[in-house]
């Protein structure tokens, strides 16, 4: 029995990842998969990655556009789908990503790829991994001398508060 005009979904979405989705991360996905899968080329294979628009996915899956990036931001950390340019070039942070006019998603499964080969192999480095982050130059810095002189509760400082100002006179 042939089902005309339905898209199939790969059972990996269903049976590993669909309890670690929210919402609108599954709209998005099913939308790609659609897109992708749901259509056929001439020479009868399965497209690979489509051409999708903020306001296409607005339109079709009635998440706002202020939401979007976030949304696909997390489904490429999840290695659901992968963000190219024409080129074939990823973009897998919002800064590359922003201001591209042609911007091509593909969902990262195993079912329609080229003999069952991973079409998604970007492994994503964590921010914090970054040698030049705010954080690990700034804040943690701070944090290790604090923690390394000892916590003092308040009371406590509050009296060396009023020590010190014993000590060094209002007027000379």
């Amino acid at each position: 029995m042939r089902y005309q005009k339905t898209t199939q979904v790969p059972n990996e979405l269903v049976d590993v990842h669909l309890t670690e989705l929210t919402f609108s991360e599954l709209k998005v996905l099913l939308y790609i998969i659609r897109q992708t899968y749901g259509w056929k080329l001439k020479n009868g294979k399965r497209k690979q990655r489509d051409r999708i628009t903020y306001k296409l996915f607005n339109t079709k899956t009635g998440i706002s556009i202020r939401a979007l990036p976030g949304t696909i931001q997390s489904l490429i950390t999840k290695h659901l789908i992968t963000v190219t340019d024409y080129q074939g070039n990823k973009l897998h942070s919002p800064q590359q990503r922003k201001g591209k006019v042609g911007i091509y998603y593909a969902p990262c499964f195993n079912t329609y790829a080229e003999k069952d080969k991973k079409v998604c192999t970007y492994q994503q480095k964590g921010v914090q991994n970054i040698p030049y982050n705010k954080t690990n130059s700034t804040k943690l810095k701070r944090q290790k001398s604090f923690q390394q002189k000892g916590r003092v509760s308040d009371w406590q400082r509050m009296q060396q508060i009023i020590q010190s100002r014993k000590q060094t006179p209002l007027y000379k």
